[in-house]
């Protein structure tokens, strides 16, 4: 398959998976979630709050059979009053648990599947505050990381992303599949298993990878920023530019590299784009010389400046960490570092022209780097 068709049919896949995910998840119905296969491991079964029935949540712990908890915002969870859970010495500080909680009002022992169902759509009902609940409870409630899957690569805030592109409230239930042996059931020992005879064969399945690279490669960052600088000092080699703008990455400070943008000409157009990346010894650019540019994309890094892009996105980063994107590929940081310029450009320009035709006439440090930019546009247009 040629290099171009690969991420083509990569990307395809992945928003296809995220969109089919999304159509579900948004209409109450289950999903299945599971996460990169260096970190736990695991497929947990998921549904909104909003589409707590008694028929989800006794599906729920009859086949899944794990622990039944709700990922809920911050905001949502300081709303409803619910402290983190205290935390005893060998603790997992990376799960953040709050208190459980159960309904006050409406419900028997709390433990029925009716009563649960209704404890967790409480939890998505706008009225809803603290008053509504008593702990402890049945049901345990998880504090998601502001920024999502940027910040850290848990299922919990795999679901905050999908409350976030579902424009639902950030409330949603996750229950990890046991497999016959009680063990956790990993995503491929799931994939093995999905024949007609499995319960899960026809629920929707989606990777924290998956999810995370649709928010980054497929929408727009609200978290990386360009600010005007006025005192960079730019090269001598030219005139002063006429402004000069600093990436600035926010959380996506892991999959981005040092960016300068320098704007020569008002007047910008692709073909007179010009990208260079350095590291303390070498500089690689593009066909485009200095004199002859509208604006230079001035990349800079310590690592391997020319790997290629991996041909596969499981291979574009690390998401073993608990916290962050430790170990992305040099190369997916100068890709996503270009595709943020690339954007920024654009937004200056008005929009006027589109990113495609941009990606089409844009020369790259590289043949590869070219074909996964024009894989992106074109999933993206």
């Amino acid at each position: 398959m040629h290099i171009s068709d690969q991420y083509v049919s990569e990307l395809f896949s992945i928003k296809e998976k995220m969109n089919n995910c999304l159509k579900s998840f948004q209409k109450g119905e289950l999903i299945l979630v599971g996460d990169d296969g260096l970190r736990e491991n695991e497929v947990d079964l998921v549904f909104h709050a909003n589409g707590a029935t008694p028929e989800n949540v006794n599906f729920a712990i009859t086949h899944a059979k794990g622990l039944l908890c709700v990922s809920l915002s911050h905001d949502l969870a300081n709303k409803l009053g619910f402290s983190t859970a205290p935390q005893l010495p060998g603790g997992m500080a990376h799960t953040n648990f709050t208190i459980s909680v159960d309904a006050k009002h409406n419900i028997t022992n709390g433990i029925s599947a009716k009563d649960r169902a209704h404890t967790i759509g409480l939890m998505a009902q706008p009225q809803a505050t603290h008053d509504d609940f008593i702990s402890p409870g049945h049901i345990f409630p998880l504090r998601a990381m502001n920024g999502g899957l940027l910040a850290r690569a848990g299922h919990t805030e795999a679901l905050y992303e999908i409350c976030r592109m579902s424009h639902l409230p950030y409330a949603a239930a996750m229950c990890e599949i046991l497999g016959e042996n009680g063990e956790a059931l990993n995503p491929q020992q799931l994939s093995k298993n999905l024949d007609k005879k499995c319960v899960f064969h026809n629920i929707p399945y989606i990777s924290t990878v998956d999810i995370l690279w649709n928010r980054i490669l497929f929408e727009k960052s609200h978290e990386t920023q360009f600010y005007e600088d006025k005192q960079f000092l730019s090269s001598t080699k030219r005139e002063e530019p006429i402004s000069v703008y600093i990436l600035k990455p926010g959380l996506e400070k892991n999959i981005t590299l040092p960016t300068v943008i320098s704007i020569y000409d008002k007047n910008i157009t692709p073909e007179s784009i010009r990208i260079t990346i350095t590291n303390s010894c070498s500089k690689w650019e593009n066909s485009v010389s200095l004199k002859e540019c509208s604006a230079e994309i001035s990349l800079f890094s310590l690592g391997n400046c020319i790997e290629k892009i991996p041909k596969f996105v499981k291979d574009f980063c690390d998401m073993s960490a608990k916290e962050g994107l430790n170990g992305t590929k040099t190369s997916v940081k100068r890709a996503i570092s270009i595709l943020r310029s690339l954007q920024f450009i654009q937004e200056i320009n008005n929009h006027n022209i589109s990113l495609q035709y941009i990606v089409q006439k844009v020369k790259f440090l590289s043949d590869d780097d070219k074909e996964f930019f024009m894989a992106v546009s074109k999933i993206s247009s």
